[in-house]
C-alpha cells in the first residue's frame, strides 16, 4: 500500500514537471505578415499616328505593336508612325494629335471585349481594329441606322491575328448615316477607332458606353455645327431627355420636347441653334440604356465626343491654345477648383475657379507647345480642353485622377506548401 503510494506521488511530480517545463518553452513563432507589392502595370493602344500625348507621373514605355518601345519621361509627346502601345507601372491617360494637313484628336485607351461608336457620315468613314495582345481576336459588329438595325454581310467573324490592325470600311456595310455600330469580341480583346477613310480630312470618333445618363464634354465655343447622336440598342422606343449646361447655367435646349429613339436606331438632333456657339456641356438622359456622342464644329473638320466622367481631381495633356472648359453637373453646389497648367518644357501657373451649379466657365490656355493641366476641385467637375483653326476643331477631355496606389497585400510565407 505505502510503495503504491509512493509511486502515485513520484508519477504526480514527474508529471507536473513535465507541465512546468512545457509552459516555460516559447511558442513556435509564426512569420509575421510580409508586406508584397503586386506589380501593376498599365497598357493603353494607339489607333493611329500622329503625336502621342502622354500624361503620367514618371516614365512610360511607347512602342509600336510589331517593335520594341522607347522610354518616355511623362508628361510629354513623342511622334508616332503608326498604332502603338503604351505600358506604365502607374496610371496613364494619352491621345494622338494630328496636326497636318488636317487636325484632329483621339483618346487612347485599353483594349476592350464590347463597346459602341456612333458616326455621322459612313460614307466616308472606316473602322480601325487593332489588337495588341498576344492572342487572336474576333469581332463581331451590329449596325443600327436611322431605320433600324441594318443586315450586313461580312459583319461577322472580323478575325485580327496577334499585334495586327485591320480596317473596315463602313461605307459598304452602311451607306447612309448616322449609325451605331456596336461590336462585341468572340474571342480576345480590341482597341477600336472610327476614322476618316483615306483621301478625306482627319476626323476621329471613339467608342462610347451605353447609359441612362451621359454627361457629355463641351460643344467648343464659337461652333458653327453641333449635332448629337443617340443610338439605342434595345428593344423598345426609349425617350430622352436634354440639358445643356452653359455659362449661363442650366438649360433645356430648345429641341428636346418629345426627343426618343426606335428600337436599334440612331437618330441625328440638331444643336447649332439652341447652344448659339456658346461653350456647353450636354447632359443626355433616358429611360433605357443609349449611346451618345456629340460633334461640334468650330473650323475645319469636326471634332466628336463621348460622356466623361465627373470627378474631383482630373488631368491629361491638351493641344496648347483654346480654353479649358469646366462643367459642374450639380443641381446643389458650386465647386471650386484649383487650375495648373504647365506648358511641356515649361512653367507651371495656377488659378482658383468658381464654377456655379450647372454651369460651364472657361479658362484660357497659352498657345504654342501641348499643354499638361491638372484640375483639384472641391466637388465633382467635368472638364475638356477646345481649340479651334481653319484647319479642324479638336476637343479633349481630361480624365479622372485615381484615388491613389492600392495598398500593400499582406502575405504569410507557409514552409509546408510547395
Amino acid at each position: 500500500m505505502i510503495r503504491r503510494l509512493a509511486l502515485s506521488v513520484v508519477a504526480l511530480a514527474v508529471l507536473a514537471g513535465v507541465a512546468l517545463g512545457l509552459a516555460a518553452l516559447s511558442p513556435l513563432r509564426k512569420p509575421a505578415p510580409e508586406a508584397v507589392d503586386l506589380p501593376r502595370t498599365t497598357r493603353l493602344t494607339c489607333a493611329a499616328a500622329g503625336q502621342v500625348l502622354v500624361d503620367a507621373a514618371g516614365e512610360v514605355s511607347v512602342a509600336p505593336l510589331d517593335g520594341d518601345g522607347q522610354s518616355l519621361q511623362a508628361p510629354g509627346q513623342v511622334a508616332a508612325e503608326g498604332p502603338v502601345r503604351i505600358v506604365a507601372t502607374q496610371e496613364v491617360t494619352a491621345s494622338i494629335l494630328v496636326d497636318s494637313p488636317q487636325r484632329a484628336l483621339a483618346p487612347c485607351a485599353a483594349p476592350v471585349t464590347a463597346g459602341m461608336v456612333l458616326v455621322a457620315d459612313p460614307a466616308a468613314t472606316e473602322l480601325v481594329l487593332v489588337n495588341s495582345d498576344a492572342g487572336e481576336a474576333a469581332v463581331d459588329l451590329t449596325l443600327l441606322g436611322p431605320d433600324g438595325e441594318i443586315s450586313a454581310v461580312g459583319a461577322r467573324g472580323i478575325a485580327i491575328a496577334p499585334g495586327v490592325t485591320r480596317r473596315v470600311a463602313l461605307s459598304v456595310l452602311a451607306p447612309t448615316g448616322p449609325v451605331g455600330v456596336v461590336f462585341r469580341a468572340s474571342q480576345g480583346r480590341v482597341a477600336l477607332l472610327a476614322t476618316a477613310v483615306e483621301g478625306r480630312p482627319a476626323r476621329f470618333a471613339a467608342p462610347a458606353t451605353t447609359a441612362t445618363e451621359h454627361l457629355l464634354p463641351v460643344a467648343a465655343a464659337g461652333a458653327t455645327a453641333t449635332e448629337l447622336l443617340v443610338s439605342n440598342p434595345g428593344q423598345e422606343r426609349v425617350d430622352i431627355a436634354l440639358e445643356g449646361l452653359g455659362p449661363e447655367g442650366p438649360y433645356v435646349p430648345a429641341v428636346s420636347d418629345g426627343l426618343s429613339v426606335a428600337p436599334l436606331s440612331t437618330v441625328r438632333i440638331a444643336l447649332s441653334g439652341p447652344l448659339a456657339g456658346e461653350a456647353t456641356a450636354i447632359r443626355v438622359t433616358s429611360s433605357s440604356p443609349v449611346g451618345a456622342a456629340l460633334q461640334t464644329t468650330a473650323g475645319g473638320q469636326a471634332a466628336t465626343v463621348v460622356a466623361g466622367e465627373p470627378a474631383a481631381e482630373l488631368r491629361g495633356v491638351v493641344p496648347g491654345a483654346g480654353a479649358l472648359h469646366l462643367s459642374n453637373p450639380d443641381h446643389a453646389e458650386a465647386v471650386t477648383a484649383t487650375v495648373t497648367l504647365t506648358a511641356l518644357g515649361g512653367s507651371a501657373t495656377s488659378a482658383d475657379v468658381e464654377v456655379p451649379v450647372g454651369s460651364t466657365v472657361s479658362v484660357p490656355l497659352p498657345a504654342g507647345d501641348p499643354v499638361s493641366v491638372s484640375v483639384a476641385a472641391d466637388g465633382a467637375l467635368l472638364a475638356a480642353a477646345s481649340s479651334a483653326t481653319p484647319a479642324g476643331t479638336v476637343v479633349a477631355p481630361l480624365t479622372p485622377r485615381g484615388e491613389g496606389e492600392d495598398a500593400a497585400v499582406p502575405a504569410v510565407l507557409e514552409p509546408g506548401l510547395r
